[in-house]
């Protein structure tokens, strides 16, 4: 069984579904030169940016290699679930720009003795954790679709019932 589980990865990754996963593994790293989802940086400049972007891609190639595991257990792979995922991804970005954006206001609100030394601290504990969440949920997302195109190409051709 080992000896087919590369050229199934394989093929699964070739998929639209699961190229889309390999690039969301990738995409944090994109992310330092195109800037697009800006990590949180505290008064200091000092930015979140060197822990988070590497455990944000392991954490993401680990989704999707769990996903892929996970493809002979048929209740973990269905389009629903992938949506759930996909919605918690884009709840889990927000609250994440959000936090990032009010996090001097909030910071000020509920930890009012803190001083802005310790907001790398409270950027890595309170903030980046959302960041890594999207990142694990859409992949996560992707891959279930992907292993649902998987399993619907590597059916064998007498039990297929998706055409004459």
């Amino acid at each position: 069984m080992a000896n087919k589980d590369f050229p199934s990865f394989v093929k699964y990754m070739t998929s639209l579904w699961g190229a889309l996963g390999g690039i969301v593994v990738v995409f944090p790293l994109a992310d330092v030169l195109f800037n697009v989802i800006p990590l949180p940086v505290d008064a200091y400049e000092k930015s979140t940016a060197t822990v988070a972007i590497p455990l944000t891609s392991l954490v993401s190639a680990f989704t999707l290699l769990y996903t892929f595991v996970q493809r002979d257990h048929p209740r973990s792979v269905t389009a629903r679930r992938a949506g759930v995922y996909f919605t918690l991804g884009l709840a889990s970005l927000l609250l994440f720009l959000l936090l990032e954006h009010f996090e001097y206001a909030l910071r000020n609100a509920w930890f009012p003795s803190l001083d802005s030394t310790d907001d790398y601290v409270l950027m890595l504990a309170g903030i980046v954790p959302f960041y890594l969440a999207f990142f694990a949920c859409v992949t996560r997302a992707f891959a279930i679709l992907a292993l649902i195109e998987f399993k619907h190409h590597d059916q064998p051709a007498s039990g297929r019932t998706d055409g004459p």
